[in-house]
């Protein structure tokens, strides 16, 4: 499980930064968004809501307050909020397709929540070596 946790602090590592974009394919996550999470999620363009209970995914939503390491635990179902029940889609997504996906919600966001987001990521990998 480490071993586990390790490799995914590399990845994300790696793919912090200006290199996300470089890594991460944003055209590819928009059609495994479609085909994974935008039945629930709805449209993260537009942040139009498919479902009143599920949180929207657009510029409107508020997946730009959690670091990259923290949206990869709740779409693997390593973290959970109470009252909330999305699936697991661990086994069913890579973590490069997660990471696709995450760089195409940050496409559809303004400068100031993608530099947010950023920060709390770098702050997520700093709190995740510190508790090694």
């Amino acid at each position: 499980m480490l071993l586990g946790a390790a490799i995914l602090l590399m990845a994300l590592a790696a793919c912090s930064g200006n290199s996300e974009s470089e890594r991460s394919d944003p055209e590819r996550g928009a059609s495994i968004y479609a085909a994974n999470c935008q039945t629930c999620h709805g449209e993260a363009a537009t942040g139009q809501q498919a479902s009143p209970s599920t949180p929207t995914r657009g510029p409107e939503g508020h997946s730009w307050h959690h670091a990259d390491g923290q949206l990869v635990q709740i779409i693997f179902g390593r973290l959970q909020f109470p009252g909330r029940t999305m699936p697991s889609f661990e086994g069913k997504l890579s973590e490069k397709e997660v990471l696709d996906v995450l760089a195409y919600l940050k496409s559809n966001w303004p400068t100031e929540q993608r530099q947010f987001q950023a920060e709390a990521s770098e702050n997520w990998l700093i709190l995740q070596e510190t508790n090694q």
